[in-house]
């Protein structure tokens, strides 16, 4: 069975899992979308491998091997096949275009899924049905040549592009609810504006009375109902939206963009902003004692880096 005929009858059976009645079924449903959408994305890798390379663009493991000409040849070997990191490296190499952030997104939403989240209604996969459809839609068109309706057929496609209208209708809704509030920081209202539930991963995150004071806001997920006061979301929503910055900052040795507000305690301080996003509060940022710029790891609210705070503690 050839990739693409897997990934289109992955595809089509996510769908099927999507519409069933049975909610056991959504957990495949998950599983199923999301493996269509990598196995399309494999399939165009393994067409743009060279004859007689074994699919080396697809494989995980690449050896060189002589041509028998005084060259060589690079071959793919093994039944492994590459990892979406390097899915993603390929594809940028060829000039295969893929929204990489949607793809990240809907690989993560699956894992959350299937590991953290208490609550999954297929309410809660629209989210994950909705971004699939723009991957789908623009690799076949723009990647295949294909037509997307020709090739998953027209009770696949229809729910494909009913479901993904239905969420960009109630995501704009939840957008402007939000955006009618005055959250004081740009940084806050673009976290609370991507932040998904944590009780089911819905992006669906609304507020409860539009145009409230930000202190008295109320969150509630369209998909499972949860709610959450201001600085419950706020904080998890700042947490989820620095997540990766903060990630690569401390792999590359850099500094965090966010780090735990010495005033209120809650991950939130934005070190950009120079203020906790939630809490309001500012600290002092150079040293009182020797005038040096006070490391963000080292950020307490005394207003002393810790050399300082440990010479003093010795005169003490």
């Amino acid at each position: 069975m050839s990739i693409y005929k897997n990934a289109i009858d992955s595809i089509i059976l996510g769908i099927e899992d999507f519409n069933a009645a049975d909610p056991r079924r959504l957990i495949s449903a998950t599983r199923n979308l999301v493996a269509g959408v990598l196995l399309l994305i494999k399939y165009k890798l393994a067409v743009l491998s060279p004859p007689g390379t074994d699919e080396v663009l697809l494989k995980e493991r690449v050896l060189p091997e002589a041509d028998g000409m005084g060259g060589i040849t690079w071959k793919g070997k093994g039944h492994k096949t590459v990892d979406v990191r390097n899915m993603e490296e390929r594809c940028v190499a060829l000039g295969v275009v893929v929204d990489w952030n949607l793809v990240r997104k809907i690989v993560a939403h699956r894992n959350d899924i299937e590991h953290y989240f208490p609550s999954l209604t297929q309410s809660a996969l629209r989210t994950l049905v909705a971004d699939s459809f723009i991957i789908i839609r623009d690799f076949l068109r723009t990647q295949l040549n294909l037509d997307p309706l020709t090739e998953l057929g027209s009770a696949t496609w229809t729910t494909l592009t009913s479901v993904a209208e239905v969420y960009d209708k109630e995501k704009k809704e939840c957008l402007a609810n939000i955006e009618s509030i005055d959250w004081t920081f740009d940084p806050l209202q673009c976290a609370l504006s991507e932040w998904q539930c944590p009780n089911c991963g819905s992006g669906l995150m609304d507020v409860k009375i539009t145009g409230a004071d930000k202190w008295d806001a109320q969150f509630k997920c369209r998909a499972c109902a949860a709610e959450f006061g201001f600085e419950e979301a706020g904080e998890q929503a700042v947490v989820d939206f620095f997540a990766s910055e903060n990630h690569l900052a401390v792999k590359d040795g850099g500094e965090e963009a966010t780090i735990t507000c010495p005033n209120c305690s809650r991950d939130t301080y934005d070190l950009e902003e120079d203020v906790c996003l939630i809490c309001e509060e500012s600290v002092e940022r150079e040293c009182q004692r020797c005038n040096c710029p006070i490391p963000a790891s080292e950020l307490d609210g005394s207003g002393y880096c810790s050399w300082c705070s440990h010479m003093m503690s010795k005169d003490d």
